[in-house]
């Protein structure tokens, strides 16, 4: 019989990044005869906001559920429709994700799902939210019909170096309960090692499981001429003056993908790409700029010329993602914080090391394969036993 693998993660989000990471990890899975296919968990509290707090409306919480409401909202009635039927048809033509969604763990369990193997990853799963903290479901702490169910991790993020105190006690509890534990970043296994006396593995993010991604791109219509792609999320400081710098030197265009959560300058000409469309625009660049952790990825994976642009203040924690992936296929350098005139020229005139980078991405997919074959292997060696 073919075993039945069930991965939860962010597949629902209309983010190319969150896709693309979902479809990496099952395609993954499909290759090596496995049928895997995504739990279709879609919490409200994620995009919605889920439950406001009582007696404290203007609470931390509160505020952040009020942003998530508005912001569905303002997506819903003002969003690009067409972008939004992109998304949807991607995550049904290539994660194979149709039916009905599950809300909360009761929906989950009263689901009777049946699976040999459940993995939680990768994306920012792990990340507490102010609305809603720790989500017990995206460490597998559910019931389904096969009680004998192995559970593993498989690159899941805290999109930090460090989460507060307070969650401390749940994250221990939860993590014990898996049956393989596994962290995209450094910091993520350092958090869990410091926390609890258990084994974890890093292992690179599913991006880096594939190594050819042209069966999944189609042309996007632009006009002739070169271009530098800007893909920024959260904020335009920086990325905005450096991609206008580089698109200056290179006498390029500079083409930027709609963004519902824009609320900053738009930073050249935007685009309108479904998934395909967007990985086609990255590939055909004459160079990308972003401060995107996929963005990063996956311009690595295409070996395109690429900077990272580092996010700041309240939101330059979320740099440990991007620096922990470019140490590892050392390309520290390609970081920067600041948009001078002498920084972009140092950039441009620094050619990159692509053989040495793609021998890095080949040692980082190795360790992905070896740590997902052992699972494989210990669950193989529980249902023969």
């Amino acid at each position: 019989m073919v075993m039945r693998i069930g991965i939860m993660t962010y597949h629902f989000s209309d983010n190319y990044g969150a896709l693309f990471q979902a479809y990496a990890l099952r395609e993954w899975f499909l290759a090596q005869g496995y049928d895997a296919q995504f739990v279709n968990y879609h919490p409200e509290h994620v995009e919605g906001g889920g439950n406001f707090e009582l007696g404290n409306f203007f609470s931390k919480k509160n505020l952040k559920v009020l942003y998530l409401r508005f912001s569905k909202l303002k997506t819903k009635f003002f969003g690009n429709r067409q972008q939004k039927k992109n998304f949807e048809e991607f995550r049904s033509n290539y994660l194979g994700v149709n039916g009905a969604e599950y809300k909360d763990i009761s929906d989950l369990e009263s689901a009777s799902l049946e699976f040999d193997l459940l993995v939680c990853g990768s994306d920012q799963i792990w990340n507490p939210s102010d609305q809603f903290g720790l989500d017990p479901v995206y460490f597998l702490n559910f019931e389904i019909k096969n009680k004998n169910v192995r559970r593993i991790s498989y690159a899941p993020s805290f999109g930090r170096d460090e989460i507060s105190a307070k969650y401390h006690n749940q994250l221990i509890k939860m993590i014990k309960k898996l049956d393989g534990v596994s962290a995209r970043e450094l910091s993520g296994v350092s958090i869990i090692t410091n926390l609890a006396d258990i084994e974890v593995s890093c292992v690179p993010d599913p991006t880096f499981l594939l190594n050819d991604y042209s069966k999944v791109m189609t042309p996007y219509p632009l006009k002739v001429g070169r271009y530098v792609f800007c893909y920024a999320l959260r904020s335009r400081a920086v990325i905005g003056e450096a991609t206008e710098m580089i698109a200056d030197n290179l006498g390029a265009s500079i083409y930027s993908p709609y963004n519902s959560h824009r609320r900053w300058r738009e930073i050249g000409e935007t685009v309108y790409p479904c998934p395909r469309q967007w990985l086609y625009l990255m590939e055909n660049s004459d160079f990308v700029v972003t401060n995107s952790f996929h963005g990063t990825a996956l311009s690595i994976l295409l070996n395109k010329p690429f900077i990272v642009v580092g996010l700041r203040e309240g939101k330059s924690s979320l740099n440990a993602r991007a620096l922990n992936l470019l140490e590892a296929v050392g390309l520290r350098s390609r970081f920067i914080d600041n948009s001078t005139q002498e920084i972009i020229d140092e950039i441009l005139n620094s050619p990159i090391d692509w053989r040495m980078v793609n021998a890095n991405i080949c040692n980082l997919r190795m360790q992905g394969e070896a740590y997902l074959n052992d699972q494989l292997s210990k669950m193989k060696g529980d249902i023969d036993g």
